[in-house]
């Protein structure tokens, strides 16, 4: 194993050890401060950020755009503290009180005896969501993306299985032949589609502009015939938030791009509304989605629009 990864696990495991000797509201003043601090002085991605945020508003005001931006980074800081000290009981609470919309969607699902293609977006309460999966005893599937370091990739992994065991993670690369076996055993198989794929994706539009999108959710649909949902999740007024709904999908006759595409478009339109209202918990917001180039080299912030 290479020493750079030694050395970033030991510091994500001396940062989770750190904040678990601290108390709640000292975390959370320490957080705001290197939210703020990483705004004012090193503010990652940020022409990234604001262009996909000009995206999602192409009508607002620079200052607007930038007062958003402020609140994703310090969200960013805060959120990151809280998840990996998930455990707690005060914010595991977080887990057990979430405000459920559209559950009856995945009991329907899995009643049909296919599973179900469960489309997401990546937000910031990503470990959150999937807790609350394993905390409710659901059959479900995640694909995931083996990270570059293999002790944080192992470790976030077990954290996932400290909530339960109904959660299983299955890496992308498995292919579609895992993909299917997972929905014919009538599993819920999570999907993120807010995610670049321009060299093999199927061209959609989001927010206006063509993003291109993996096509496995579609195939699997019309390779299965196991439904197709959308899930979406934010904190509101400190409570987590799942919102399930299903895809309204026609009876297509064969597996043609056309057909791809028009499911893919159908499901990703769900994430639209909640983006515009909860922009600065959308964890995408700081990815290249739309390409992979065509950025500002730099953003300008005034005094007033950095610290006000």
């Amino acid at each position: 194993m290479k020493l750079k990864h030694r050395l970033e696990y030991g510091l994500l495991r001396s940062v989770v050890l750190f904040l678990n000797l601290l108390p709640l509201p000292v975390i959370l003043v320490i957080t705001q401060s290197l939210g703020w601090l990483t705004w004012v002085l090193f503010p990652f991605r940020l022409p990234v950020a604001y262009r996909n945020i000009s995206t999602v508003f192409p009508d607002m005001a620079h200052t607007e755009k930038l007062r958003i931006l402020k609140r994703a980074y310090l969200n960013f800081t805060k959120t990151f503290a809280l998840i990996v000290i998930l455990r707690r009981k005060k914010l595991y609470r977080m887990i057990e009180e979430a405000v459920i919309s559209g559950q009856e969607h995945l009991d329907e699902a899995l009643k049909g005896g296919k599973g179900a293609v469960l489309t997401t977006y990546h937000g910031f309460w990503f470990e959150a969501y999937f807790a609350w999966f394993n905390h409710n005893n659901l059959p479900t599937s995640l694909i995931i993306k083996r990270q570059s370091n293999p002790f944080s990739d192992a470790y976030f992994i077990r954290q996932r299985e400290y909530f339960g065991n109904s959660l299983e993670n299955v890496r992308r690369k498995a292919g579609m032949k895992v993909f299917r076996a997972c929905l014919e055993n009538n599993r819920l198989l999570i999907i993120s589609l807010d995610q670049n794929y321009q060299a093999t994706g199927t061209p959609i539009p989001f927010f206006n502009r063509t993003l291109g999108c993996a096509k496995g959710s579609a195939l699997l649909h019309l390779k299965s015939g196991a439904p197709v949902l959308t899930s979406v999740y934010y904190v509101k007024n400190g409570k987590l938030h799942i919102d399930f709904d299903r895809v309204d999908l026609p009876e297509y006759q064969e597996i043609t791009e056309d057909a791809i595409n028009d499911i893919s478009t159908r499901a990703i339109s769900y994430y639209e509304p909640y983006i515009m209202k909860y922009p600065e918990q959308w964890f995408s917001l700081f990815h290249r989605l739309w390409s992979k180039d065509g950025y500002p080299e730099r953003v300008p912030r005034g005094f007033r629009e950095i610290f006000l």
